[in-house]
């Protein structure tokens, strides 16, 4: 899994899906991604598997 030296960028984004509110996504030097709440913190959106147990449940 990917640690924080592993990041390659990061950038705060409007999240279009709620229509209101940030994110902030940080990708990985493996291609993958991460993206938190900016407000909380909260991990919102993740390509790695081994996150998905994390992720809030949105049904």
């Amino acid at each position: 899994m990917a640690s924080d030296s592993d990041v390659v960028n990061e950038e705060v984004k409007f999240n279009e899906q709620n229509g209101e509110g940030y994110y902030r996504e940080v990708t990985y030097k493996d291609g993958g991604f991460r993206q938190f709440d900016a407000e909380t913190g909260e991990l919102i959106g993740s390509s790695y598997e081994s996150d998905q147990s994390k992720l809030p449940n949105l049904e």
